[in-house]
């Protein structure tokens, strides 16, 4: 007599037949598995190497020079005092930068400013960027917030004042290879102190990507 469905199932060869679809169905499910991960660490691998080639680099690093003063010090108003600057920015979409600005601008250049002697401004900015592709070289322009201080000796007497600002500034960068540059800003600043306003600034220097 054949054997009932149910004595077939339960037989060894029956067991070891439903051990083996068993084995078969997670190991499918495993490989599905494993393929899965796979795609999703391609797809993490690729697709910053993507937008990496697409710019060429995603940090910047700026070592800055230049001169600036203040528009609106009496007395001070005096733009060809001595200052620096360093920029660190990241690519965050195409041709669009954001990065912070580090700097010092001395303004005892005349001696005296406003009410204050031995005079500089510190400053950090963070600004959103926009660059434009020109025939030779890229321009940009940023819009930023600050965060400034003032100091200075006011009758023998060190002082200070801090204040929140806006930055406004163009840029303009010649590049050497794909990872240098030679960049030239200029910028103004509207600043909230007792001694003065309204500041501009001049930098060139080397800009390094990575």
């Amino acid at each position: 007599m054949p054997a009932e469905p149910s004595e077939r199932l339960y037989s060894p060869v029956g067991l070891e037949a439903a051990r083996a679809a068993k084995e078969g169905i997670n190991l499918a499910h495993s490989r599905q598995r494993l393929l899965g991960g796979l795609a999703v660490l391609l797809g993490l691998l690729v697709l910053p190497g993507v937008a990496h080639a697409a710019e060429q680099y995603t940090y910047t690093a700026g070592i800055l020079g230049g001169i600036g003063g203040s528009f609106d010090a009496d007395p001070g108003d005096d733009v060809s005092n001595s200052s620096y600057q360093l920029n660190l920015s990241m690519v965050t979409d195409t041709r669009t930068l954001v990065g912070f600005r580090v700097g010092k601008l001395n303004l005892d250049k005349q001696g005296a400013f406003g009410s204050l002697t031995g005079a500089d401004l510190s400053y950090v900015t963070l600004a959103g960027e926009y660059r434009f592709q020109e025939s030779y070289y890229e321009s940009g322009l940023y819009i930023g917030l600050g965060g400034y201080r003032l100091s200075g000796d006011r009758a023998g007497k060190a002082e200070s004042q801090t204040s929140v600002g806006v930055v406004v500034g163009v840029t303009g960068e010649l590049t050497v290879n794909r990872w240098l540059g030679v960049v030239v800003e200029l910028s103004g600043h509207y600043v909230d102190v007792d001694e003065a306003n309204l500041y501009g600034m001049g930098h060139a220097g080397l800009a390094f990507h990575f």
